[in-house]
């Protein structure tokens, strides 16, 4: 029996994969919460890359930028190493994260401060340098970044942002772990970012910075990268810009339009002011676009607020002249100070007055300017007493000729009464 059992026992380390001899000897005196320094004492190389998976949401009002990237982390590790020759020829293996030391690569200006709700750790695939001489590490991992990006809307909805990404150790200095770019042409890869609604990716690019702070000795390296997008502006143009034009435009033209001399057209403050309320939701749906900011004025916002004055403006002049229209109506005229004024107007704003109501102003001037004509001519005291005079001569004529015509009339009068009593009587006396 025990000749079995032994026999069992060599088949089963026989047939025993390398790659789990490989991970007892390698981690068999391996300490994953300590770096992993060579006795040169040099720096641990980290080599960052990182590849856009899609831009989730911007945060306009918050002024955050949220991504989902993959990113590849590679170093060498002078702890870790076999010989292939004596494994089975096996150069790689793949190892759970937590097995082995990894550099505390942080996001500097993140705004989720977890590092589980950022990244997924599965595990890192490890390829030998030769017995002795370490390996090389290759730690991939999708992640969703939430950081903050300072936006600006001045151009808003043309606007280009650019966002830039911190990342280096927080615990290390560049004496212990020291950054690099894997692809400084290609900063974060766009190969297989899917294409977003609302923004386009325009470029990438990455500096390496040695920071030294009040606090530590040494320098820290951190790598800066860029991603500039620019804004896709077809929503906003069809949703906000367009009505907003259309409704400015039909305003003006409303406003324009010819007046009538008998009843005014009130109509036009209604138009006013229905506009004003359709222009004050239309910036209701803007400002949750907007930050609370006041550092700047976006294009936009000076854009609503100009057709705002414009429309204000054109509603009091409708007003005004609604006001002066109604007291012309009731006998109190404008004064020709305004009258010239209001010429003047018409004519640096090359606006024409109606046919009908040149009619009517001609009318009046030329009535106003006979009288005024008549109220000119000067006249003498002889002349007035001599006025008088025949006015007087001709009154008395009227009143002689109205005499003369009553009593005719009441000579007329007796002759019929006598011709009537004479006729009975002559008719008697021809009786035989």
């Amino acid at each position: 029996m025990k000749g079995g059992n032994e026999e069992v026992e060599i088949d089963f380390y026989m047939n025993f994969p390398d790659q789990y001899e490989i991970a007892n000897k390698i981690l068999d005196k391996y300490n994953a919460g300590l770096i992993p320094v060579s006795k040169t004492k040099q720096p641990i190389q980290v080599h960052f890359s990182m590849e856009l998976y899609q831009i989730i949401s911007v945060n306009e009002p918050q002024q955050y930028l949220m991504l989902n990237a993959w990113v590849v982390e590679r170093w060498t590790d002078h702890l870790l190493g076999w010989d292939p020759e004596k494994y089975g020829n096996v150069t790689e293996i793949m190892l759970p994260h937590n097995y082995i030391w990894l550099p505390d690569t942080t996001l500097y200006n993140s705004l989720v401060m977890k590092d589980d709700e950022n990244r997924r750790l599965l595990h890192a695939k490890v390829t030998t340098l030769g017995e002795g001489n370490g390996a090389f590490i290759e730690l991939l991992y999708p992640t969703i970044y939430k950081l903050s990006c300072l936006l600006n809307l001045r151009f808003f909805p043309f606007d280009v942002q650019s966002c830039r990404l911190l990342f280096g150790s927080w615990t290390f200095d560049n004496t212990k772990i020291d950054y690099f770019a894997f692809n400084e042409s290609q900063a974060i890869g766009t190969t297989n970012c899917i294409e977003n609604e609302g923004w386009n990716v325009l470029s990438t690019s990455v500096i390496r910075h040695e920071n030294k702070y009040d606090c530590c000795p040494n320098n820290y390296t951190l790598l800066e990268f860029r991603l500039t997008i620019q804004r896709k502006p077809l929503y906003y143009i069809i949703n906000l810009i367009i009505p907003t034009s259309i409704i400015t435009f039909i305003s003006i033209i409303g406003f324009f339009s010819t007046s009538s001399i008998n009843e005014p057209r009130e109509e036009k403050i209604t138009l006013g002011i229905t506009t004003l309320l359709s222009m004050s939701i239309l910036i209701f749906m803007v400002s949750d676009k907007m930050p609370s900011t006041s550092s700047f004025i976006p294009l936009i916002g000076l854009f609503y607020t100009s057709m705002i004055l414009l429309i204000s403006f054109s509603t009091i002049c409708s007003s005004v002249v609604i006001y002066v229209q109604k007291q012309g109506n009731l006998g109190n005229p404008p004064s020709k100070s305004l009258m010239n004024i209001a010429r003047g107007v018409n004519r640096f704003i090359r606006m024409e007055m109606p046919l009908i109501m040149k009619q009517a102003y001609a009318q009046k001037a030329r009535e106003e300017k006979l009288r005024r004509q008549q109220m000119g001519r000067k006249q003498s005291l002889w002349t007035r007493v001599y006025k008088l005079a025949r006015e007087q001569a001709l009154r008395k004529v009227r009143v002689c000729q109205r005499e003369r015509t009553f009593r005719n009339w009441d000579i007329l009068k007796l002759l019929k009464r006598r011709s009537r009593i004479k006729a009975p009587r002559n008719q008697d006396v021809s009786k035989p």
